[in-house]
């Protein structure tokens, strides 16, 4: 499974309607990512720049922006962003197979003689 944060911001709408007949969101969010092979693992409303996250657990992207665009299509989300996470032990792999790497900067005397 991959790991993806999800940051969104409602419309002013969806607000009112929320505040009209309070819901706990998680448990759609929940079932939507089930649709997709995955689950929910942590919502949160956050009041600052973005109105809240979800942190999901999915087979891979393309269901991660499956979950995300069938949030979006519904009219209640003015706008997202999708963050893919790795874990710790993937990134130290990355950083490895990074580091055995020989890559030339734009204009670095090895660039130069590469092209």
């Amino acid at each position: 499974m991959a790991r993806y944060l999800l940051e969104f911001t409602y419309t002013a709408d969806a607000w009112a309607k929320l505040v009209r007949e309070p819901a706990d969101r998680s448990v759609g969010v929940d079932k939507l990512c089930l649709a997709f092979g995955g689950r929910l693992v942590e919502a949160y409303y956050s009041f600052s720049d973005v109105d809240g996250v979800v942190l999901i657990d999915v087979p891979d992207y393309a269901a991660a922006a499956g979950v995300a665009l069938t949030a979006v299509a519904q009219g209640h989300i003015k706008s997202y962003k999708m963050i893919p996470l790795l874990t710790m032990a993937e990134t130290v792999q990355i950083m490895r197979a990074s580091g055995a790497i020989s890559y030339a900067a734009p204009g670095s005397p090895a660039y130069a003689s590469s092209a």
